[in-house]
Order: structure tokens, then C-alpha cells, then sequence
């Protein structure tokens, strides 16, 4: 394409370095123009006599614009005037253009003044592109003109997009109903707005040093849009570093490994290294274990070896946790050991400064050259509970009881992880493998997500994230995740960073970093919950066998009130508590007091206590109705020998129903411990409020409609 070529060369002349750099608003509409964009009709003046010259000839009213590469928000500086009329306007706002100018910045180099059609008012939109530096371009639509970053009403996707994905961007806008014809109006051009987006999508595809493009107002009418204004900025392309792949095949030494070397390894328990071997023999390891210190002879009934070449045998996984400065010496004789799996505990590396980054670039040029996938450094380490390997000193191994289960979490944070793996263990959750990643000098986050996909134990992928480095490795992993029917659950911390970003333009305002995150999530179809607390619930919540087909959540409880509240959540957060039909009613009718409440939600009243069998009768009819697309279920405070009948007939009507059910269960544990061990023997999840348990169904929902397609139902729920 000859103006892509033009572009380079453009960037070629503004000696582009690592700082981008702005096109004027009239070279941008230029090059907008020749690729066929619907850009405003506009020539730039650089004389009195020209602006009158352009005014004629584009026909008046006009609009004219001050153009320097050193005033960004013109509007800011009185450097643009609307309506001008007749010649000697035209004359007198030239001059009156360069004078705010030259005010504002006495040095800023002055191209000229663009003279544009004055365009007839219509609905306005902000359209473009921002590249995030770790995922990459991010288009975007909203509410657009001077309000634009008070109203942010946007809609954001990752590029490439297609145009279905286009249409649900406009559609995601709260301003939609202004597009679609708002009370009787007639609707505007939305294919024309979708157009605009594939333009820019295939421009980013082409230019990949495309910074930002800013479009605002673009003009949308019965027939067609017009671009206002237009602001690109270049810069160079970055490229992220591919992660190395070859060493993911040996992350199974990492995880399933027969043979464990511990460098460093102690018999004092206060000590790292003596908490991480006293876990791994104490939690019951099967395969071979190698204490390595040349300080003493044995540890815990292990025979000591004073190097890694000492130990006869060969060796699997390396487990070191010595000194920063004596790890890449280790590394060597991991190399010299034929060891392809390592795990560095130490901390001292990159995360202490400039000193610990030379020093973590140096382990991790050794581990390229000797073929070794690394955890770490700074990890708390890995634990494999399906396979009773704990290779982790985090104190949430001093439990005696540590449970296994099909959830596989991975940590940026060894604190934070260690806390919730005991949280879970503690409301009897169990995990099939816990990661904590360390500094991820080498194996990163994308790296462990694609090898629990691949892993059989692990149905369900959590992670507790801070930030991504391979945009591109995580985007590949989640996609992994999500054709493996794998849910990957994700709490991010960091809000975004728009205060230090909306200086610059209005797509730096809207596209923040915790914004690409959540476009990304979005996209690939991974699951952003809340808050911490649920991770661990919406883990368990994806045990069910099922998954929701839509939002229509049908609603058993034994309480008016509880009705009530399950109602009002489900409905402020996208989810639709539909009519039964008739012939359900009926049913329900024959089996529930005639005080109770046969709609949806359905209140069965204290007769439970009395009559659970009929319970079950009433779970039956609702689970079957095809109005319904899951079962939520909220008890109150039912105790034991009643509340174990309850537990059995939700078991057996989860056993037998094609649709997920979820529990609430809001009454004191010690009324119903029978009940309550049923439910965990039987896996099914039970949350302690109404509030939990229908964000969990949520999730449940938003991840079925990934699956199943329904971009409508998702589009309303990420809305809410």
C-alpha cells in the first residue's frame, strides 16, 4: 500500500526514536483521506490570502484549526473556531489563530492553519486505536466531542476484530439507543461506524508502528459519519520476546518429578531450606529425595551429598535455595548434572534493584544455555497435592491434611498464594497443582497456564496476577485454555493508570492499563473476578459437571425473604429470574403449601423442616423446566437430621439434571455438620450468603456464554 509506504517514510523523516511522535491533524487527515476514510474536507493555509482562497472554495460556514506538532488539545489554547462566515472572518480568525498560538508556546513551530467544512450536527462518537505496550492494539468506540473522558461510555476490543465483534462494541455503549433510533427517531448509520473500525483494524495490520489514532467527534447521521478531527501518533514497533517453548517440555520434571535434589537443604526447621525439606518428606513424596549441603551428613534421616555431582543417580528436579550469589554456580552444576528442571527460592534478584537484575539476567543466560526451565528466583516454590510433592516451604504446608482436587492455581505473589491455598484447604478445596512464579526469570505465568491446560489432573486454572510481560504468550494460553473447556479464573491487582496516561490525548484516557487487561480477559474468555475471596469461589462454583446454556436462573429457597434478596442480586447483575410455565406452576402447586410462592423465585416456606422429601419434587420441576438454564438454591437455617435429607436430594437431582445447580446455605456450619460433610464428599460447593452464590452463578453464566457463543447475553452481563 502506497500510503503505508509514505507513512514509514514519514517516520523515516521524523528520526522516530523511542518517544512517539505526532502527525499534525492535517497530515493525519491526509493520509486518512487517501486510504478512502470519511475524513472532513480540509486544505492547510499558511497565509491570510489562503485561508480566504480555501473558505471559498470548501464554501462557508468553516471551521479552522491551528496545526503545531506542539499543541496537542488546540481547543485548550482557543486554537480552533467554529462558524466562520464570510471572508473577512476568515481573514481575522487566521490572525487571531497564530496569536493564541505563538502565546501559548512561543517556540512551537507553526505549519499553518487547516481550513474545514463546517459539519451539520449529528450524533458525535470518539473512534480509534491505542497499542498497549504488552497486548498490543486496542480498538475503541464511545461517547465522543469535549465530554469524552467525563462520560467514558467506551467500549474496547483487541485487535483483529471482525465485524460482528464491531456491531457488539457500538452495542456495548450505554449510548447505544441514540445509534438504534432512540423514542421513535429514526436510526443512524451503524454499518458506516463498523466500517470505521475494520479500516482501522486492517491500518494497525499494515503500520504496526501506529501509536494511537484519536478520531473525535466523528459525525454519525441517517446516511453516512464524517471525521471532525484526527490525531495519529507513531512510534517504533516493539516486539515482545518470544518465550522459549522448547524448555516447556520439561516442565512435567518440574511438576511429576521422580528424583528431587535440595541445594541447601537443613535440619533446622526456622530456616527456608529446613521447612522446605521437612514438607516434602513430611507430605509424603514418593519418589527419590537428595539433601545436598556440605555441612552435615544427613537431614532427616537422608543421607546428606556435599554437591550435585556427588549424588549418583540422575536427577529431575533441582530445588535451590542457597544464597542469590552462589545460585549461578548451582546452575552450572545443574548443567554439568544434566538437570533440565529447576526451582530458585532465593531472593536478592531482580526485585531488590539494579544489582539483583544483572544478577537474575545472569541465571537466566545460564538456564538458556543449559536447556533449563526455571521457576523463580524468589518463588515460595510448587506443590502437587494429586501427587503428594510439595516442593514449597509456604506455612500453609504446616496443615496435616492437605487436599487434593481439580484446581490449579498459579501466583504472582508467593504471600498471597500461600494464604489462599490455606483459605481453600480450610473450606475442605482442593487444588491439583499451586505455582508460585517467582520473579519469572524464565517459566512465566503464560508458561504454567499452558502446562495445566495439558494437565489432566486440573479442571479448573486460577491465577492471582499483577502484570504480564508476553502479551502474546498469555493471549495464546487463555485460547488454549478456553478450546481445552478449561475455565481460567483471574484476579488482577493494579488499577489503571490513566492518571499518568490522560495528559496526552483521549485515547490515553480511556485505553489504561487495567483496561487493556480487562479487553484482553474479555476477549479470550477468561473469567476477572472482584475481589480475592472469589477466586476460591468461583473455583468451586466450575466443579459443577455443566455449564449454563443462558442467564435464566430458575430460584428454589424456604424463605419470602430470601426470594427477595436472591431476586434483587440476580438482577442487578445481569442474570434473569424468568416465569415457569404453567404446567411447572401446577407441579409445584401440588407439593408446597398454598402460603408458599409458585413463581420464580420459588419460597417451598418452613414446610421444608416438616416435608423435605417434597423438597426434591419441587427441585425436579424446576431443573426440567425450559425456561430455566440453571438451579440456584438458597437454604436458611435447616439443621441436621433434616438439613442431611436436603443435602441428599440436591445431590441426586445434580446427579440426574443436565443444567448446573448452585447452593447457598446461609445458617450456621455447627447446625448442619452431617449436611454440610455430604455436600463436600459429593462435591458440590456451598456458599455461606446470597450475595456469593449468585456472583458465582454470574461467572458460571458469563463463561457458558463464551462457550456456547452468545455474544448478546455476554455483552449485558459485562454491562453489569
Amino acid at each position: 500500500m502506497n500510503v503505508v509506504r509514505e507513512w514509514a517514510e514519514l517516520m523515516e523523516q521524523c528520526k522516530i526514536g523511542d518517544a512517539p511522535v505526532a502527525m499534525t491533524e492535517y497530515q493525519g487527515t491526509k493520509q486518512l483521506a487517501d486510504l478512502g476514510f470519511p475524513v472532513v474536507e480540509g486544505y492547510l493555509a499558511t497565509t491570510e490570502d489562503e485561508a480566504v482562497q480555501y473558505s471559498r472554495q470548501i464554501g462557508y460556514p468553516v471551521v479552522m484549526k491551528i496545526m503545531s506538532p506542539q499543541i496537542l488539545h488546540k481547543s485548550d489554547v482557543g486554537g480552533v473556531v467554529l462558524g466562520i462566515q464570510n471572508d473577512s472572518d476568515a481573514k481575522d480568525t487566521f490572525g487571531l489563530l497564530l496569536r493564541n498560538a505563538r502565546q501559548y508556546n512561543s517556540a512551537a513551530i507553526i505549519h499553518g492553519v487547516l481550513v474545514q467544512k463546517m459539519q451539520p450536527k449529528g450524533l458525535e462518537l470518539i473512534v480509534g486505536v491505542n497499542r498497549d505496550p504488552v497486548f498490543g492494539h486496542m480498538a475503541f468506540v464511545g461517547a465522543g466531542g469535549t465530554t469524552v473522558e467525563l462520560l467514558k461510555d467506551f467500549s474496547m476490543r483487541l485487535l483483529p476484530i471482525n465485524e460482528v465483534e464491531a456491531g457488539s462494541m457500538l452495542q456495548q455503549m450505554k449510548i447505544y439507543p441514540l445509534l438504534s433510533g432512540y423514542r421513535g427517531a429514526n436510526p443512524l448509520d451503524e454499518a458506516s461506524v463498523i466500517q470505521l473500525l475494520m479500516k482501522l483494524n486492517t491500518l494497525c495490520s499494515e503500520l504496526p508502528q501506529i501509536k494511537e489514532v484519536d478520531l473525535n467527534p466523528v459525525f454519525v447521521y441517517e446516511h453516512g459519519i464524517a471525521i471532525s478531527d484526527v490525531r495519529i501518533l507513531l512510534e517504533k514497533s516493539r516486539q515482545n520476546t518470544p518465550a522459549n517453548r522448547i524448555k516447556q517440555r520439561y516442565l512435567d520434571k518440574m511438576f511429576n518429578p521422580k528424583s528431587i535434589a535440595v541445594i541447601g537443604a537443613s535440619s533446622n526447621v526456622k530456616k527456608n531450606g529446613g521447612r522446605l525439606f521437612h514438607y516434602i518428606v513430611k507430605h509424603g513424596y514418593k519418589g527419590k529425595l537428595y539433601p545436598v549441603n556440605p555441612g552435615a551428613e544427613e537431614i532427616l534421616g537422608y543421607p546428606c551429598f556435599p554437591s550435585l555431582e556427588a549424588i549418583p543417580e540422575t536427577i529431575d528436579l533441582a530445588c535451590i535455595i542457597v544464597r542469590a550469589e552462589q545460585t549461578p554456580e548451582v546452575l552450572e552444576s545443574c548443567i554439568r548434572k544434566g538437570i533440565k528442571a529447576a526451582i530458585i527460592y532465593s531472593s536478592g534478584f531482580a526485585e531488590i534493584g539494579w544489582e539483583g537484575q544483572l544478577l537474575q539476567q545472569k541465571i537466566t543466560e545460564i538456564a538458556d544455555r543449559g536447556g533449563i526451565s526455571l521457576c523463580g528466583p524468589n518463588s515460595i516454590g510448587i506443590a502437587s497435592p494429586i501427587l503428594n510433592t510439595y516442593t514449597a516451604f509456604g506455612m500453609a504446608l504446616q496443615t496435616d491434611h492437605p487436599i487434593s482436587g481439580p484446581i490449579g492455581f498459579v501466583s504472582q505473589s508467593g504471600a498471597m498464594g500461600s494464604a489462599l491455598l490455606s483459605r481453600a484447604w480450610e473450606q475442605g478445596v482442593g487444588f491439583s497443582r499451586w505455582i508460585s512464579v517467582g520473579n519469572e526469570a524464565d517459566m512465566a505465568i503464560p508458561d504454567f497456564i499452558k502446562f495445566l491446560v495439558d494437565d489432566p489432573e486440573t479442571k479448573v486454572i486460577t491465577a492471582f496476577i499483577e502484570g504480564i510481560k508476553d502479551g502474546s504468550a498469555f493471549i495464546d494460553a487463555a485460547e488454549a485454555a478456553r478450546q481445552a473447556r478449561k475455565p481460567l479464573v483471574l484476579y488482577k491487582t493494579g488499577i489503571s493508570e490513566v492518571g499518568q496516561r490522560a495528559v496526552q490525548s483521549h485515547t490515553g484516557a480511556l485505553a489504561g492499563n487495567d483496561q487493556a487487561y480487562q479487553c484482553v480477559f474479555a476477549k479470550v474468555g477468561a473469567i476477572r473476578v472482584e475481589n480475592v475471596s472469589e477466586l476460591i469461589d468461583v473455583s468451586r462454583g466450575f466443579m459443577m459437571p455443566v455449564l449454563p446454556k443462558g442467564n435464566r436462573i430458575g430460584v428454589v429457597t424456604a424463605s419470602g425473604g430470601a426470594c427477595s434478596v436472591i431476586a434483587d442480586g440476580c438482577s442487578a447483575i445481569g442474570l434473569n429470574v424468568p416465569q415457569l410455565s404453567t404446567g411447572t406452576q401446577q407441579v409445584i402447586a401440588e407439593c408446597i403449601p398454598p402460603f408458599g410462592a409458585v413463581q420464580n423465585p420459588v419460597d417451598v416456606t418452613a414446610e421444608l423442616l416438616s416435608k423435605p422429601d417434597m423438597f426434591k419434587r419441587v427441585l425436579q420441576a424446576v431443573v426440567a423446566d425450559p425456561n430455566v438454564d440453571a438451579l440456584l438454591i438458597m437454604l436458611t437455617t435447616s439443621a441436621d437430621p433434616v438439613a442431611s435429607v436436603v443435602a441428599r436430594a440436591i445431590v441426586e437431582v445434580r446427579d440426574q439434571a443436565d443444567k448446573p445447580i448452585l447452593v447457598g446455605r446461609l445458617g450456621a456450619d455447627f447446625l448442619a455438620p452431617q449436611a454440610l460433610q455430604y455436600f463436600r464428599e459429593h462435591q458440590v460447593p456451598v456458599f455461606p450468603t446470597p450475595d456469593r452464590v449468585v456472583k458465582v452463578m454470574k461467572y458460571l453464566v458469563e463463561f457458558g456464554m463464551h462457550q456456547y457463543g452468545k455474544e448478546e447475553i455476554l455483552i449485558n452481563l459485562i454491562n453489569k
